[in-house]
């Protein structure tokens, strides 16, 4: 094969016809051979593999993020009971309360509320009323999704391998369950942020002289635990491990740019324990202080919630805990892993297994020269594994089972799953050269089983996620439509249907009644200020939750020698510290909670064809003396519909039920 230089050379002198096309025949005959370099190279090295920049995939995962938090729909009324209501108190002065929130348990912080009341305070400069709130902060969620999400993608890709970043990316930006968890009101998905952020500094190495990544992940951890969720400080003990067992780094920079080393030390495992509680220490307290101060604020009493949400879900007592609000087999997190990543999830389960057979078969992976090299690589890929392995144990075994719990271990599954695939592929080329397969052909069947796997998880990502926006959207669709009651011609107090109504205390609050449908409630975001969620009697018979205090007085004010009144805010919240009767820990239901039926003005309900009747749950849509229907939209039946053709969107698909979610008006005489 002639060298550059003699190409440019010959490529600056007349050639005979006859000269050309043998210099051509030449340069056909060597491109196999250029080719198959090529491809070797890419097959055993990452030099050349692609990856995208941080602000590239920060972009590109904003468009599935902003996609959730438009069309995404919520699935949890925890979500919009525990939170997105206490919220609307802060921000509007009413909304529902729930047990948790009483001061008799306080088993929920006013911090996390706090926070998000800061940031959606900041986006009414925006909005014109308050269900643009709701979207506004919604984004804002998926702007902070797609940023720790790209900070681990980068990680991933630099610390471990471009391929596996690569992969990473690809699961996350398809993933249903990033989908639904991304831009949730919900501690878990707080948690789940901080723990994305944290291993964005875990999966580097550990280093001697300087403590910044220690207090960047204890710091992570911390506030994902203790403002968001306790339980996910769990999934910070392997990087606990990793810090005591792996060594790491004896060098840095300074200020001044200078590399700055230090021979190790013999006690240095001791100098981490004693680094490690030190930064534990001091990121407990920084964390801990401010929640305490914001819960005796609301609460009025002294009291450190997430001490009390450990204890009442691990210590609840008999007929307490998170088990009377239902069980669920072992296997749910399997089932639920597979809607939300299909066959990525079981590649995660995989990993650990797929890393063994690595560390017997493709020793050339990771090379080295003692028996202590050709343990440790696995020992450290072991450490990078076993983050998902812990909290899917510990969850599993837990009677109690709900998605929302899951959300915490989502970077793992996806780096899990892309490890396997990694490896797996490795294997492909490996068994393709066992049968004589040349290097260029092992390199396309690594490309394109890589290829064919990500694709097929992406087609069923995209129907599950079709299935979900399309199928369960009525509720948001419906009460979003209770907006159109207000005048067409209301210019001001765009938040009220009843234009006067906070200028004049004379004028009564409309109710807006659920029944059956008490548990799909979109929350006081998407009903007009003037209107006020009441519950009829269906054949629930938990408890529900009960209107805060309102936090606002009637005051008085002269005009034309006539004394008015009008409504004005407080902010005092005395109704966070305000034990109302009736709430119990034991989830029994309390009649006060419910209004007659002829006190409502409006009402949402779900009318089900295939559904038996029940004399508290009549189908209201037919009555049409009482009830005039506003507007309607389909919902599916999920209990009379087929498991797998509910789950996931396939044009055509059979064993489909619906049924209609309606908002009706009361009919006046």
């Amino acid at each position: 094969m002639p060298s550059n230089q003699e190409l440019r050379s010959r490529s600056n002198k007349k050639t005979s016809k006859g000269a050309k096309k043998a210099e051509a025949a030449k340069a056909t005959s060597a491109a196999p051979n250029v080719n198959a370099a090529r491809a070797a190279h890419d097959l055993l090295t990452e030099a050349g593999t692609f990856s995208f920049s941080f602000s590239s995939a920060l972009r590109i995962l904003l468009i599935a993020r902003i996609t959730s938090a438009l069309f995404g729909v919520i699935q949890d009324c925890d979500e919009v009971y525990n939170y997105w209501e206490p919220l609307h108190y802060l921000q509007h002065g009413t909304g529902m309360q729930t047990w948790e929130y009483s001061p008799e348990f306080g088993i929920r912080s006013w911090a996390y509320i706090v926070l998000h009341w800061i940031v959606a305070s900041l986006t009414t400069i925006l909005a014109t009323h308050k269900l643009q709130v709701f979207y506004l902060l919604r984004l804002v969620f998926a702007g902070i999704s797609s940023y720790v999400e790209a900070r681990f993608y980068r990680t991933v890709t630099e610390e471990i391998n471009p391929h596996v970043g690569r992969y990473v990316f690809v699961v996350l930006f398809f993933s249903a369950g990033m989908f639904n968890a991304s831009t949730a009101f919900l501690p878990s998905t707080f948690a789940m942020w901080m723990t994305f952020l944290a291993f964005s500094y875990a999966l580097r190495q550990p280093n001697q002289i300087t403590a910044k990544r220690t207090y960047r992940v204890v710091s992570c951890i911390g506030l994902g635990a203790l403002v968001g969720w306790p339980f996910s400080a769990a999934i910070g003990i392997p990087f606990v491990i990793d810090e005591v067992l792996v060594y790491g780094h004896d060098g840095a920079v300074d200020a001044q740019g200078r590399v700055v080393q230090i021979i190790r030390p013999a006690n240095w495992r001791i100098q981490r324990v004693l680094r490690l509680a030190k930064v534990i220490g001091v990121c407990a307290v920084a964390i801990s202080v401010p929640i305490v101060l914001i819960d005796f604020i609301f609460y009025r009493r002294l009291m450190f919630v997430p001490l009390n949400i450990v204890l009442y879900n691990v210590f609840g007592g008999e007929n307490q805990g998170p088990d009377i609000f239902g069980v669920e087999p072992w296997y749910y997190y399997i089932v639920n892993g597979f809607l939300n990543y299909n066959i990525m999830f079981f590649l995660a389960l995989l990993s650990a297994p797929f890393a063994l057979v690595a560390g017997y078969l493709d020793r050339e992976r990771v090379p080295g020269k003692t028996k202590l090299d050709a343990v440790w690589p696995y020992v450290l890929l072991g450490l990078k594994l076993l983050p998902f392995y812990i909290w899917f144990t510990i969850f599993t075994l837990q009677p109690h089972k709900e998605e929302r719990f899951l959300y915490v271990a989502y970077p793992f599954i996806a780096l899990n799953a892309s490890i396997s695939l990694f490896l797996a592929r490795g294997w492909v080329s490996r068994s393709a050269r066992a049968f004589g397969a040349s290097v260029m052909v092992r390199a396309s069947i690594v490309r394109y089983v890589s290829v064919a796997v990500l694709v097929v998880y992406g087609i069923i990502s995209i129907s599950r996620v079709v299935s979900i926006t399309t199928r369960y959207r009525a509720p948001a669709r419906i009460y979003s439509a209770l907006w159109q009651e207000r005048a067409a011609d209301q210019l001001i107090n765009l938040n009220y249907l009843q234009e006067n109504y906070p200028n004049d205390a004379s004028i009564s609050e409309l109710n807006l009644c659920v029944g059956k449908e008490w548990y799909r409630f979109q929350g006081s975001y998407f009903l007009p200020s003037d209107v006020r969620l009441q519950y009829i009697k269906s054949d629930f018979d938990g408890m529900l939750p009960k209107h805060f205090l309102p936090d606002y007085k009637i005051a008085t004010y002269e005009e034309n020698g006539e004394i008015l009144t009008y409504r004005a805010r407080e902010y005092s919240f005395k109704g966070a510290r305000i034990v109302q009767a009736g709430f119990n820990s034991y989830n029994k239901g309390d009649p006060d909670a419910y209004v007659n039926i002829d006190q409502c003005d409006y009402l949402v309900d779900a009318d089900y064809p295939l559904r038996p009747i029940s004399t508290r749950e009549p189908r209201y849509t037919h009555d049409e003396k009482n009830w005039e229907v506003l507007d309607c939209a389909p919902m599916l039946d999920t209990v009379n519909s087929n498991q797998l053709s509910r789950a996931f969107y396939v044009p055509g698909a059979k064993g489909l039920a619906w049924g209609d979610y309606c908002l009706l008006k009361r009919r006046r005489s």
